[in-house]
């Protein structure tokens, strides 16, 4: 069915594949022995629809591309839905900054009072049973070689030849008191008369029971 004397030039076709899938469409306006066309793709299969839809479809699509005003408003609705999602994009980076930052903080907050307790509690020789020592010492990171620590840091060195008196491990708590890079230390360097004991550089504080 023609519309406004525009027909079908030739019967429409696909090329494409999936979702790159386009049906072509021609299109002649004929005026007594003169004619013109168009051809324009449509996106997907159309082939089977009527040939006055295909001919309005084409025609709109021409209508779009003549009409500057139809053209801008299009692109400055993409443009502001494209701004739209960058700002939903920037507000949930946003959240996810804050949230990163609210648990480092929280992170700062534990690591501090987990300070706190374990120093407190050996410190005070507050501890009845060696085993509540080995929990406690095993909260603190053992001391990594090459790595600096600053001073008021937990570290912890494994001494195998510590003789456990009440199930207390052999992993024993070190206060540091000066800037201080591990090297492989021993925990006697830090003991009462050790070298680091004496240079005020830090303090073992073993399993000693409750006072």
């Amino acid at each position: 069915m023609a519309i406004n004397n525009y027909e079908l030039a030739g019967k429409p076709y696909t090329r494409g594949l999936g979702d790159n899938l386009k049906t072509v469409v021609e299109i002649r306006l004929s005026d007594g022995t003169r004619y013109s066309t168009n051809m324009r793709e449509l996106s997907g299969d159309r082939t089977s629809e009527q040939e006055d839809v295909l001919i309005q479809a084409v025609l709109d699509i021409i209508k779009a591309e003549l009409d500057p005003g139809s053209t801008i408003v299009k692109a400055q609705a993409k443009l502001e839905e494209a701004e739209h999602k960058i700002a939903e994009n920037a507000n949930k980076q946003n959240e996810l900054s804050e949230l990163v930052k609210q648990t480092q903080e929280n992170a700062r907050l534990s690591g501090k009072l987990l300070h706190i307790m374990v120093l407190n509690s050996v410190m005070s020789k507050n501890i009845a049973y060696g085993t509540t020592y080995k929990e406690l010492v095993e909260l603190i990171p053992l001391a990594e070689i090459g790595k600096t620590y600053m001073p008021n840091d937990l570290i912890t060195i494994e001494d195998s030849s510590h003789v456990e008196v009440n199930g207390e491990g052999k992993r024993i708590l070190i206060h540091l008191n000066k800037e201080f890079t591990y090297n492989g230390e021993p925990v006697s360097a830090f003991a009462t008369n050790g070298a680091l004991e004496q240079n005020g550089t830090g303090v073992a504080w073993k399993f000693e029971g409750k006072e």
